[in-house]
């Protein structure tokens, strides 16, 4: 039989803000093996808010 321990890494925005990595956007990210905290920064909700408006517009055209 073999045990193996698995550790998950969770990073969590600060009030107000919001992660992303460029691509995905969360409140909360458990990190993948090939992730890393490196990878995500945060923004504002204000700010994440007009990235998903922009986003709704390039849909609708």
């Amino acid at each position: 039989m073999e045990k193996t321990k698995i550790e998950l890494i969770k990073i969590t925005a600060s009030e107000g803000m919001v992660l992303t990595n460029g691509d995905t956007y969360s409140k909360k990210v458990y990190l993948g093996v090939n992730d890393s905290v490196d990878n995500w920064h945060e923004i504002t909700d204000a700010e994440y808010e007009e990235i998903m408006k922009e986003e709704e517009e390039k849909e609708e055209t």
